[in-house]
């Protein structure tokens, strides 16, 4: 069991759940916080508690204890198993097994791409999962590399289900609002809830994985997630050198009409074959548990579910989504993608009717800086983009797509703050980024393009971790004109938006980021031979908020 994410507990974290001793944190997300624990037998779980302000919800009650009920109708085959759970508990909670071994995300991102062997067991215990998955009448909605996890035995896939508790309950969501994970999202899912969800979303996903596992990149992999969704709807997925009948059948799972996509089965009947290919061959053998699943899913009919047995919840609540948020036993954190369609409403006499009023509430000042001074911001060593005061703004600029971080003074912001600050794209394809409590291991990341503003936990540099995304419709940004950037971020929560207009909201996945400094910067989402980003900033504030 990898152990990179599992810390220790922090001061009000429950020293029993239940029955079980609570021995650490295993990751946190929108819906709960995941530990691990140990039952009165010795045995490590995973156990999810889920949010004192969810658990207020009647409505995300009902779901949850339905979700719950509908995922143990799934055979445990290639999946974890739900080992307890209690919706009535004033925080609710679930308990499933631990599993021992490393997501797919981490596994290609420290050793690169699978060797073929282990690729095609990957395909096989996906599908495998899947044929039980929809077999049960049950739709994943987040399948991810994230929630795949390399198990001694057969992959096993988590986290399916019961995202749609939190996706389902008015309180959090919105019309037009779905959960997920936008490089493994098919076409069809932009077009909730007025396209229905069926399992053909999960095999695009499954297409997705497999490519990933095989390629160490989404096949659909952009700069920003808007770019990911424009490749998405237009553009053929890049492979890389997966080959062979492997290929054929991404190619088929990943087309863009749900009608020309193989069911699970079919998928999991074509890997398997009379003659299985060498590659799954070998994977059968190395793998005879997987080879048992495998085999068990395919015998026709599907045998139906006793209800009310032990069965697999995917560790989904265990990692709540996207995000997002994966949980599982042994899950990195990675939030529920949120897409929010606010459209562009208005009553007869132009007065809009979708607008959030932002109110940023005076506080205590931290930095007050009008971004003219020679010096004051610079890029980061190395960058390939710059960062001047020419005494009227900050201008930042790249020639090439990618990122350029302007730091300011090395001033720690507090758990709770106000930023503002004054920003215009220069030119087409530029992004405002904006870093909040951010340091060289952790922060959070806000990008403000032209038409959309997107939530990411970035690690190491990296923006590895999409929170939320949300689309902006009439209040898209204008080139060469300013706007007003504003952030909120208190009660464990972070609010954006421009021009006290509210953008969007988004819960802390890391609430043990209390400090760090600010930066501002742009990130650049288009090619060419001229430079490709410009923007500009003036008169940056963050307060700090008092009680």
């Amino acid at each position: 069991m990898e152990t990179e994410s599992t810390s220790s507990l922090r001061p009000g974290d429950p020293a029993r759940v239940g029955d079980y001793e609570v021995l650490a944190r295993l990751g946190s997300g929108g819906m709960g916080v995941v530990y691990l624990a140990r039952d009165r037998a010795g045995r490590r779980v995973a156990i999810k508690v889920v949010h004192g302000h969810l658990a207020e919800s009647a409505e995300f009650r009902g779901r949850f204890r339905s979700e719950v009920q509908r995922a143990r109708e799934v055979p445990s085959f290639c999946t974890a198993a739900v080992l307890d759970a209690d919706p009535e508990a004033p925080h609710p909670y679930l308990v499933v097994e631990f599993v021992e071994g490393p997501s797919l995300a981490e596994e290609v991102r420290r050793r690169g791409p699978l060797p073929p062997s282990q690729l095609y067991a990957v395909a096989v215990g996906v599908a495998t999962a899947l044929t039980a998955i929809h077999g049960a009448g049950v739709i994943h909605r987040d399948l991810k590399p994230h929630n795949v996890l390399l198990a001694p035995g057969s992959p096993k896939v988590i986290d399916f289900g019961i995202a749609r508790a939190l996706e389902s309950t008015t309180q959090h969501t919105r019309t037009g609002e779905i959960v997920g994970t936008v490089n493994y999202m098919a076409p069809e899912r932009f077009d909730e809830p007025t396209t229905p969800l069926t399992p053909a979303a999960d095999v695009f996903a499954w297409g997705c994985v497999v490519a990933y596992a095989a390629t160490g990149r989404a096949p659909f992999d952009a700069d920003t997630p808007m770019a990911t969704f424009a490749r998405i709807l237009t553009r053929p997925p890049e492979l890389g050198r997966l080959d062979g009948p492997l290929r054929t059948l991404v190619e088929r799972s990943l087309a863009a009409d749900p009608a020309a996509r193989p069911t699970a089965r079919e998928l999991l009947d074509q890997l398997l074959g009379a003659s299985p290919a060498a590659p799954v061959a070998a994977a059968l053998d190395r793998q005879p548990e997987l080879r048992t699943a495998a085999r068990e899913m395919q015998a026709p009919p599907p045998r139906k579910p006793r209800r009310g047995g032990l069965i697999a919840l995917v560790a989904a609540l265990a990692l709540t989504l996207t995000a997002g948020i994966g949980f599982v036993a042994r899950q990195t954190v990675d939030p529920i993608f949120t897409l929010l369609d606010r459209g562009a409403a208005s009553d007869e006499s132009g007065t809009d009717t979708d607008t959030v009023a932002l109110t940023v509430p005076p506080g205590e000042p931290l930095i007050s800086d009008a971004l003219t001074t020679a010096g004051s911001w610079t890029a980061g060593k190395g960058s390939a983009g710059s960062c001047v005061n020419t005494g009227v703004a900050l201008e930042v600029t790249r020639a090439t797509p990618g990122t350029v971080q302007c730091t300011g003074p090395a001033t720690t912001l507090t758990r709770e703050y106000t930023l503002q600050v004054t920003g215009t794209i220069q030119l087409p394809g530029t992004c405002f980024a904006v870093w909040l409590s951010w340091t060289p291991a952790r922060g959070y990341r806000l990008l403000a393009c032209e038409g959309s503003f997107t939530l990411s936990l970035e690690r190491g540099g990296h923006a590895s971790e999409v929170l939320r995304v949300f689309p902006l419709g009439w209040n898209s940004l204008p080139t060469g004109e300013p706007v007003r950037l504003q952030a909120v971020v208190r009660d464990n929560g972070i609010t954006v938006g421009h021009d006290d207009i509210q953008v969007g909201q988004s819960p802390q996945t890391e609430l043990d980021i209390t400090s760090g400094r600010a930066a501002v910067g742009l990130v650049t989402v288009q090619g060419g031979d001229t430079p490709q980003g410009a923007a500009s900033f003036t008169d940056l504030t963050v307060e700090k908020l008092v009680d």
